[in-house]
């Protein structure tokens, strides 16, 4: 054998975990050659300090500071997340872009910091404090809630399609929108020039036809929509809700001469659902 094979091998053989054959090779070539010799020497002295050394267990309060710590890069990295999706178009990743104090995006970002720091200290708080912490942490959510909110109604006038979808999707965390979020939404599907955009718009209100007002709004809409896909994800939707009052503009499509034949043939298989 010679050096380069022996000291691919000197672990297991100084473990014996290697054959009989290989150890005896092993044991030729280490009684002829000094310096493998003195390596495996070497290696024999620090794999048994480290046999004999003892597993030291660490302090709970190690835990708790490598918590806190991991928040804290957690919250550097959401905050550092939320500033780059909103990087004007045209600018390096990476260099500085300035953002006014007042613009939504700071308003997320602290909510975001406050929220998952709230959580750190309510762990850290005494049991008869918890009550306290989780309203205000509750407080911070709603806080939050309605950042989203301001956040998606500042960016859905933007001139850029992609930032008029990612306004959209703000909706995604707004379990129960006020009137002002679901106009936004309706008027975003019937007259934003991007069929994309108004895609992601009713994909974003089909959370909420449950509610008889949203449907009233899909109802008045379905007439007004020209797009082959518009179409048919809408009358869906209202054939799965059963909104019989969505019958005769359905209706009215299927007899359009300029309706795709796809368009009247979903047309016509959702009036099987009323």
């Amino acid at each position: 054998m010679n050096c380069k094979e022996v000291q691919t091998l000197m672990i297991d053989y100084l473990d014996r975990t290697t054959d009989p054959a290989t150890s005896g090779r092993m044991r030729q070539h280490l009684e002829n050659c000094d310096q493998c010799k003195h390596e495996a020497e070497e290696l024999q002295q620090l794999l048994t300090s480290m046999r004999d050394t003892v597993m030291e267990t660490p302090p709970p309060a190690l835990r708790e500071s490598f918590d806190t710590m991991l928040q804290s890069e957690l919250n550097m990295l959401t905050t550092a997340n939320i500033i780059e999706e909103f990087r004007p178009a045209g600018t390096q990743p990476g260099k500085i872009v300035p953002i006014s104090l007042s613009s939504p995006v700071w308003k997320v970002a602290a909510a975001v910091i406050l929220v998952a720091t709230g959580v750190v200290i309510g762990r850290n708080l005494p049991s008869g404090q918890q009550p306290i912490a989780s309203a205000n942490m509750d407080s911070l959510r709603s806080e939050i809630r309605s950042m989203r909110q301001e956040v998606m109604l500042n960016l859905i006038d933007d001139e850029s399609a992609s930032q008029r979808i990612k306004a959209v999707s703000y909706t995604e965390d707004i379990s129960n929108p006020d009137q002002q979020v679901i106009d936004v939404l309706v008027h975003t599907l019937n007259n934003d020039k991007n069929v994309n955009v108004r895609l992601a718009a009713l994909y974003s209100i089909a959370r909420f036809a449950d509610k008889r007002a949203v449907r009233d709004s899909l109802v008045s809409s379905l007439p007004t929509q020209t797009e082959p896909i518009i179409q048919v994800v809408l009358i869906n939707l209202l054939a799965e809700k059963r909104d019989t009052r969505a019958i005769a503009p359905i209706r009215n499509i299927i007899t359009n001469k300029k309706t795709l034949k796809e368009v009247k043939d979903a047309a016509q298989r959702s009036l099987q659902s009323f």
